[in-house]
């Protein structure tokens, strides 16, 4: 009980303190979550870029070891 009016007292104070944000305060703050989206978004492709790079790379070496053990007669 006195848990969920801790969290009931402490929503307030995050509506109350939302209340008086400036609304250019608001507009900076959407600014920097479109730019930390876009951030988000270019980590996310060079992630994927990179782990591409390393499947074909593994690829490569795979296709050389099967060749390099077929060419031994195993």
């Amino acid at each position: 009980m006195e848990q969920s009016r801790e969290v009931f007292i402490a929503g307030c104070q995050r509506m109350n303190n939302k209340v008086r944000e400036s609304p250019r305060k608001e507009v900076t703050s959407r600014r920097q979550s479109v730019r930390d989206e876009e951030d988000v978004n270019d980590l996310a492709e060079a992630f994927i870029k990179n782990f591409r790079n390393q499947l074909k790379i593994q690829r490569e070496e795979s296709m050389k070891r099967f060749h390099e053990m077929i060419g031994r007669g195993v």
